[in-house]
Formats: C-alpha cells, structure tokens, sequence
C-alpha cells in the first residue's frame, strides 16, 4: 500500500487517500465509531488496510474509533492481535445472520 496522504469520511463512504491513488469503502457514522466494510478483500489486503488506515486515525487523533466490517474469523483474529486501541472488528456474516433472525 502506498504511504496513506489523507483519510476523509462522506456521504456512507470512508475514502483512503494515497499517493497515486485512492480506496474508497461503504462506511457507516456512528456516534462513537465508523464501520468501515472491508469484507470483500483477502486476509493480506484487509489486515494491512486495517493496520495502515487505524494506525494514521490515531497519529492523527481522530477520535472515533474504527469498526472494521471483516469476511471471516481469520481476518478478525489477524487484526485484533495487534491490539490496537481504536479498532474493533465484526465479522459480516454475524450482522447478516443477527439481522435475519430479527426479521422472523
């Protein structure tokens, strides 16, 4: 990933500004946290979005924290072993599952 320029959160979207290019990802303001999802990316690809983007929110004292939206358990695990202070992670299949259980 190239060396993050600007992180700007619009309209449902979180948008990772980089050096030559830009990621842009459904988000979710909460009052307290963004849900960022990342579930359609790889274990590499989501883990290293996840460590580079909360890691330049926290540098840059950003104060909500950041719920990453994950595909699977693995990807939650690799995340959460770094301990990082402003991030959660949810895995999507759970809040799909929970939604349809409350539909019934």
């Amino acid at each position: 990933m190239n060396n993050i320029r600007n992180i700007k959160v619009s309209n449902d979207s979180f948008v990772v500004e980089l050096e030559k290019s830009s990621l842009k990802f459904n988000c979710k303001d909460l009052n307290d946290k963004y849900i960022i999802d990342i579930s359609d990316m790889n274990l590499i690809n989501a883990t290293k979005t996840a460590i580079f983007c909360s890691t330049f929110c926290f540098i840059k004292n950003i104060q909500k924290k950041l719920c990453w939206l994950v595909k699977d358990e693995e990807i939650k695990r690799a995340i959460s072993i770094l301990r990082l202070r402003n991030v959660e992670q949810i895995v999507k299949e759970k809040t799909e599952e929970k939604r349809v259980i409350l539909a019934s």
